[in-house]
């Protein structure tokens, strides 16, 4: 029940995000708008505001903004005239573009919140992440994760105090206690003595709290360096240089269901992923797909004059199946991955 309510509060609250980028844009550009919905399939709710429906449906995998002229539409109460001022294909093209990529825009400006507010909010006591083999620690019984509580009777807040402490301890013993899973846990270690110090072999991992300033600039690096590697790997997925490693939904939903049993924090950057990944692929140049649309109104421009219907219909057609195979294939590698036995 947590793994399906994290889904659905994780991935809505992104889609959500995506289809607003669009809804706001489009409003400043003065294009009717006559569906803003989140999720796919029967509507379970849906209000009416002015010339809009906001509707809330069923599958909770996406979503849409239902424009007027920028599909054919499949309501007869959706149909505009060609030369309908508020039609998306009578606007400006900067204000179509913008339109269209501000969806993915809005996933990367709240994935740099999401960052943020991580920074600033989330702090993280030092904690073993290594412990060297025949070390003091490993004797000791140490593990990655466990987090340090006290030593010889001293809280300990972050990794600093915890090396000072193990370096004035040289071949001495030392009272420490460690949280591991969810418990105190008392253990005695003796830190070997190297050049006067103490040494336990370990590393310790510690995020303090940033300021506001801070928070904002390492969320702008740390998403821009998520950015990089994702379209890295992506290059050399479709080159072949690595494997392909794809999540369809069963593997998201378990992905999700794994950060929010581990805490806020993985949640937090599990949702950062999420959302940089939608931002990219989004951008891919497939029909349907935002990049798709993009490339679509550059060649448009590039011409002087719209492609036929029918052109745009093959292209999404085929776009539609692209994406299709990518979803199954990836649901596949999904069940493979799950352990039956």
């Amino acid at each position: 029940m947590l793994t399906l309510a994290a889904f659905v509060v994780v991935f809505g609250t992104i889609v959500l995000f995506h289809e607003l980028g669009h809804f706001i844009v489009a409003r400043l550009a003065g294009i009717r708008v006559f569906e803003f919905a989140v999720g796919f399939g029967p509507r379970v709710v849906q209000v009416h505001r002015g010339e809009t429906t906001y509707s809330l449906r069923l599958i909770p995998l996406g979503g849409f903004v239902k424009m007027a002229g920028m599909d054919e539409p499949e309501d007869p109460q959706d149909d505009v005239a060609e030369n309908d001022p508020r039609s998306f294909a009578n606007k400006p093209l900067p204000w179509r573009l913008g339109t269209i990529a501000a969806g993915p825009l809005m996933n990367l400006a709240l994935a740099i919140m999401i960052f943020a507010a991580y920074f600033a909010l989330v702090t993280v006591p030092p904690t073993i992440t290594y412990v060297e083999q025949h070390s003091a620690a490993y004797q000791a019984g140490l593990q990655p994760g466990d987090e340090f509580v006290e030593i010889n009777g001293q809280p300990v807040h972050s990794s600093a105090e915890v090396v000072e402490l193990i370096e004035a301890h040289p071949g001495k013993e030392m009272d420490v206690v460690i949280r591991r899973g969810g418990k105190k846990v008392a253990v005695t270690v003796t830190p070997k003595a190297e050049d006067t110090q103490g040494v336990m072999g370990i590393v310790i991992e510690h995020k303090p709290r940033y300021s506001l300033g801070l928070s904002l600039k390492a969320a702008v690096i740390n998403t821009w360096q998520m950015i990089g590697q994702l379209i890295r790997a992506l290059g050399q997925m479709i080159t072949g240089r690595m494997e392909p490693q794809l999540s369809g939904p069963i593997g998201i939903v378990r992905i999700v269901g794994q950060s929010a049993r581990q805490g806020i924090s993985s949640l937090l950057i599990l949702a950062v992923v999420l959302n940089v990944n939608l931002a990219i692929l989004n951008l891919l140049p497939i029909p349907v797909l935002d990049g798709g649309w993009l490339i679509i109104l550059v060649l448009e421009a590039l011409r002087g004059k719209p492609l036929a219907p029918e052109s745009k219909g093959l292209a999404q057609f085929v776009g539609l199946a692209v994406l299709i195979l990518l979803m199954l294939f990836a649901t596949f590698q999904d069940i493979g991955r799950l352990n039956w036995f």
